[in-house]
């Protein structure tokens, strides 16, 4: 499907065309109509669309699930299993930021296993009887190779709460590491800190 002003808007926060493409030929993304929001999909193991969120691309703030979307498959790019470490973001524009950076820094984001959550995670006030993003737990379900959790979640309250939970209740099987942007107050913002262009909001 033609996805003009998603991919337009994409390209204004600094998200690589190439990646872009390749989420379109996919149908990780699409444009929905009439509205002209960007709908980023997930899919199960088996490789069914079993998510999918939309995001405004206007001034008006504007995102939310569509009806029947299953949150234990969020969007995701596809996994690599000689990769032992998921790589966690709030939203699907963090992943796509990410997988750009990997690329401006002469790396191949094909290598890396990216997951995001569909939004933020809220865990419980006391953080030990918090569960798991469901996400996450299906993830590390269906990928058993996983064995590292690299968090890049924001620097906000929210975010570094998020870590933290997940740090905190995340099976010690696992290594965790908490690599929040080194600038800004998400992955997006850094990247286009990067790439010197403004930083696009909502």
């Amino acid at each position: 499907r033609y996805a003009e002003y998603a991919a337009s808007y994409l390209e204004k926060r600094g998200i690589s065309p190439e990646l872009i493409s390749f989420c379109i030929s996919t149908g990780r993304m699409y444009e929905s109509n009439p509205y002209h929001n960007v709908v980023f999909v997930g899919f199960d193991k088996q490789g069914k669309a079993r998510f999918a969120c939309q995001r405004g691309i206007y001034d008006t703030r504007f995102h939310g699930d569509v009806n029947g979307s299953d949150k234990h498959y969020s969007f995701a790019l596809p996994v690599n299993p000689q990769n032992s470490t998921v790589h966690l973001f709030e939203s699907a524009i963090d992943l796509l930021s990410y997988a750009t950076l990997c690329k401006l820094d002469g790396g191949d984001w094909r290598q890396h296993n990216l997951l995001s959550l569909a939004g933020v995670y809220q865990p419980k006030k006391v953080i030990e009887e918090s569960k798991l993003p469901a996400a996450l737990t299906q993830y590390l379900e269906d990928y058993p190779h996983i064995k590292t959790v690299a968090l890049h979640l924001d620097n906000d309250g929210p975010g570094r709460l998020a870590a933290k939970a997940i740090q905190t209740i995340l099976p010690k099987e696992y290594e965790v590491k908490n690599r929040p942007p080194p600038w800004g107050k998400d992955v997006n913002d850094y990247l286009c800190h990067r790439l010197g262009i403004p930083i696009q909001k909502p």
